[in-house]
């Protein structure tokens, strides 16, 4: 069974999803009997695959659990896949996988450009790490369970106000579901990206005294690109809550939520072309040469 798991890769789990995304794009050109069992099958097998996977990389990582960007994305990734499942059998006329499993993939592939080095770690970070990682993580699911939400907002809208029937296949939740799930997404990605911003200066802080991690400065581009994010998430959820009694209010937050999905996908962008000191070791900035033992000869000139 060891030997089973250990050979499970990020590519069994992304084709699983793929093929289920497949499946569910299928619903709009022909009707199926087998479909939605083979969709479920499908989705259930590659989440249980990136279960498996991230279970065994926690057991046999040597650092803390799940502690680098590579499983970080793809933490992000199997939550959105479990929430597309479970809402896959709760509303089995409801096409999530077609908004949720385009957003997994584009996180798997994200992963697969990350690093796997784990943070450098000490008792004093751990805490604080988990605390950070856990809250970006919530903010990061928030706001892709929003865009869901207001994409799916508007298709609705767009439909009742042609008055058109539903295509086969593609029946959507009620506004007012709809509504009020984008809404909250909103609020909690807000509060849960201040939370994470927040306690990344607290991190910051813990590694300047420990010196584990070089200090971040505050023009540092990760930090530059996750307060542009949050200050957008704030602003975004307050001109929801502002506008959540107008007549216009349900449609600028599901615009909002949109434009919060392509502004999280431009600082993840950012990031795989902007270089940061954020999460590096003193050790690993020196070259060879420093890291090396002084050679006899050096010592030697070295001496008055």
């Amino acid at each position: 069974m060891g030997d089973f798991v250990a050979g499970i890769s990020v590519v069994c789990f992304a084709a699983s999803y793929a093929v289920a995304l497949a499946f569910e794009a299928s619903r709009l050109f022909f009707r199926s009997g087998v479909r939605g069992a083979a969709l479920v099958g499908f989705a259930a097998a590659g989440l249980l695959a990136h279960t498996l996977f991230l279970l065994w990389r926690a057991i046999n990582e040597p650092a803390v659990p799940l502690s680098s960007e590579f499983d970080w994305y793809l933490l992000a990734a199997w939550l959105l896949a479990m929430g597309s499942l479970w809402l896959t059998l709760a509303n089995p006329k409801t096409p999530v996988g077609l908004f949720f499993l385009p957003i997994v993939l584009l996180l798997i592939g994200r992963a697969e450009v990350a690093s796997r080095v784990p943070f450098p770690q000490s008792p004093a970070t751990q805490a604080w790490g988990m605390i950070h990682g856990s809250f970006n993580l919530a903010a990061s699911v928030a706001v892709a369970v929003g865009a869901v939400g207001g994409l799916m907002w508007l298709i609705q809208a767009g439909r009742l106000s042609r008055k058109t029937t539903p295509a086969q296949g593609f029946r959507m939740p009620s506004l007012e579901k709809l509504a009020a799930l984008t809404g909250r997404s909103m609020v909690v990605a807000a509060t849960t990206g201040a939370a994470g911003f927040l306690s990344g200066m607290v991190l910051n802080a813990i590694n300047q005294q420990s010196g584990l991690l070089e200090t971040v400065p505050w023009n540092d581009p990760v930090v530059l690109r996750m307060g542009l994010l949050v200050g957008w998430l704030i602003l975004a959820a307050v001109i929801a809550r502002v506008l959540a009694h107008r007549p216009q209010g349900p449609r600028v937050r599901a615009w909002l939520s949109l434009v919060s999905l392509l502004v999280l996908a431009g600082s993840m962008s950012w990031g795989l072309v902007g270089s940061s000191r954020h999460g590096r070791s003193p050790i690993a900035t020196l070259t060879p040469t420093e890291t090396s033992e002084t050679s006899p000869a050096t010592a030697e000139e070295d001496r008055p």
